[in-house]
């Protein structure tokens, strides 16, 4: 209760600021403002269902009814510095490592534009590893609640601490987006460790053309707790948007070494569609994780199917219901956490989800 009741503040807090963004008529500054707050429910009380693997607590084991699952809450500053330099500056509060909702510096870079199509950031920069990379955090710019847990939690590093560089084409309906990136991130686990990611760098190709979009990326980093430290992941996506028809392919793979030099392959993907009827969008989607090695422990494999539809209740504003069928291979307990005794492998799970989003 303690948790909601700091999303609640900062979601006030952010709405101030985007209303009091909207009557500035300093241009050269823009807020923003996006929040969720959700409510999340599991039909088992002995394992938790998490979105990744950095959610110490989810719903199930911990909270039958968990409203720190999906809430988040963000605030974002673009500001127009000097001609072809802007700086943009994103604090969020969502569920840490740590269980608490303390803000934190998501995005923190400067931008220049050297030519039209040519451009350079430095500082804490969004990593394109996925389709939904820069929006993931925006529930109202999605029309599920939750993006798939299954691909998504193939890499916990959202953002990188370096420099990126972006040139883009355009021909007609076609523009076509290259950019490569080089930096380090720390990211602190549930168990209160630091992991260190140096070296950190990755190519980024995306590619539009009238309704579609083709995403491909791939990515190494070094990791100090995997032995030898070297990290792989590869993705790569693509999106029809017609107006009416959202349809969505992804597919990521990723090799990590832990601390005995054990290679773990895994890959996951995901396909989705959804169909906007007014203010009403129904969607489903299916999702696979399967592990590619043979490990020591519990593999890691899981199929997610998942529906639900979005209702747009006013301008900015949305309402969503989602269901969740996870069901782990016959013998994993999947991506749930928090495994009580007596809980049986492959035994499939519930969840029940509704999200209040906005966006301004």
């Amino acid at each position: 209760m303690q948790n909601l009741i700091r999303t609640l503040v900062f979601s006030c807090c952010a709405l101030s600021l985007s209303a009091a963004a909207q009557e500035t008529e300093v241009s050269r500054w823009h807020w923003n403002s996006f929040g969720t707050l959700g409510l999340a429910h599991s039909s088992e009380d002995r394992a938790d269902f998490v979105f990744d693997n950095l959610q110490p607590k989810g719903t199930g084991f911990n909270r039958r009814w968990n409203p720190d699952l999906d809430s988040r809450l963000g605030v974002q500053l673009n500001a127009d510095l000097l001609p072809g330099l802007e700086a943009v500056v994103q604090v969020v509060s969502e569920q840490r490592p740590d269980n608490s909702f303390t803000p934190f510096l998501n995005w923190a870079n400067l931008r220049y534009e050297i030519l039209p199509d040519l451009r350079i950031r430095a500082g804490r920069v969004a990593m394109a590893s996925f389709m939904a990379s820069s929006s993931r955090k925006v529930g109202y710019s999605n029309p599920w609640i939750r993006p798939s847990a299954e691909v998504y939690r193939l890499l916990a590093l959202t953002n990188s601490d370096g420099v990126d560089i972006e040139y883009r084409l355009r021909t007609g309906e076609f523009t076509h987006t290259l950019s490569a990136l080089y930096g380090k991130k720390t990211v602190i686990n549930t168990r209160d460790q630091h992991v260190h990611n140096t070296d950190v760098w990755g190519v980024y190709d995306t590619s539009e053309f009238g309704p579609w979009t083709v995403h491909i990326a791939h990515q190494q980093k070094h990791t100090d707790n995997q032995n030898p430290p070297l990290g792989k992941f590869w993705s790569a996506g693509v999106s029809y948007d017609s107006g009416l028809w959202l349809l969505n392919a992804e597919w990521v793979r990723a090799e990590n070494y832990d601390g005995r030099r054990v290679l773990a392959v895994r890959e996951a993907w995901n396909l989705a569609a959804a169909y906007r009827m007014d203010l009403l969008t129904p969607f489903i989607s299916l999702s696979q994780l399967r592990p590619l090695t043979v490990v020591s422990g519990t593999p890691v494999s899981q199929t997610t199917v998942a529906t639900g539809v979005r209702w747009d209740i006013r301008k900015n504003w949305d309402l969503k219901l989602q269901w969740d069928h996870v069901r782990p291979g016959n013998d994993s307990f999947g991506t749930l956490q928090a495994i009580q005794p007596g809980f049986p492998k492959g035994k499939p799970v519930n969840v029940v989800a509704v999200a209040l989003d906005f966006a301004y």
